[in-house]
């Protein structure tokens, strides 16, 4: 239950069971907790935030982050991945990865936009770092954990009975939906749209395929030959694959 809120985890979870408290009316009751920004908005759009996102509200998000990108970068690609892009109806929120084939002004891009909440984690990645032996290694690109406000169609009036006497105004005309936003230099694209597409278990099982089948250390950022000891450059996903020796799946079969 408290895990479901955005910016809890197990540790502050276990944290909250230790001090007695059951359920969210009580950890929000509680004055001496200090929430963390994170979990203040995940508190406030808790309701939003735990319904399902659907593929038609997906698809308005990505015409607002394609728009709003494009403003400051217009030679950006903007690709939604994750679950919406295997072909999944639902999901719990959007993720979309971002990369300019130009020169490196995408640097300051998550430090503009429109967003309810977003918290932002600056890029620790190194040149020429070497894949991590990690099945579930976190990459290291710039990152934007985010909440936007997503405007719905207006109620149609006539459809509610006037003697409940509604007060319109009372009525919310938008939903909180978590976007993740990941910002990845062009060279990395290919492998960064693989990784983000996931799905995870197919992820796991690609590098441990191509950790003990080929001798190889592949991650969001790169795929090392070990035996001839350099990087294995991919344009697109297609060329990943090949340097793997597999045939190509297209993102609606990774669902494993």
């Amino acid at each position: 239950q408290f895990t479901s809120v955005f910016g809890v985890g197990v540790k502050t979870s276990e944290k909250w069971f230790r001090m007695g408290l059951r359920t969210l009316e009580e950890v929000k009751a509680d004055k001496t907790l200090k929430l963390s920004k994170m979990q203040r908005a995940g508190f406030l759009y808790y309701e939003d935030l735990v319904s399902f996102v659907s593929k038609a509200e997906a698809d308005a998000v990505s015409l607002i982050v394609k728009n709003t990108v494009c403003t400051f970068l217009p030679d950006a690609l903007v690709t939604i991945t994750g679950g919406f892009r295997r072909g999944k109806k639902i999901g719990h929120d959007i993720d979309f990865l971002i990369t300019n084939p130009g020169p490196r002004e995408d640097d300051e891009l998550l430090h503009k936009g429109l967003l309810l909440y977003c918290d932002i984690i600056e890029s620790t990645f190194v040149k020429e770092q070497i894949p991590s032996r990690e099945v579930d290694a976190m990459d290291h690109f710039q990152k934007c954990f985010a909440i936007l406000k997503l405007y719905t169609p207006s109620i149609d009036n006539s459809s509610y009975n006037t003697s409940k006497k509604c007060d319109m105004a009372e009525v919310k005309d938008w939903k909180a939906i978590r976007v993740d936003l990941v910002i990845t230099p062009f060279e990395q694209y290919a492998y960064a749209l693989l990784g983000w597409t996931g799905s995870r278990q197919f992820g796991r099982d690609l590098r441990r395929y191509a950790t003990h089948e080929r001798k190889m250390m592949l991650d969001n950022h790169a795929l090392y030959d070990k035996r001839k000891r350099i990087f294995l450059k991919a344009g697109s996903e297609e060329e990943i694959f090949a340097h793997l020796g597999l045939d190509y799946l297209e993102p609606w079969e990774r669902n494993a």
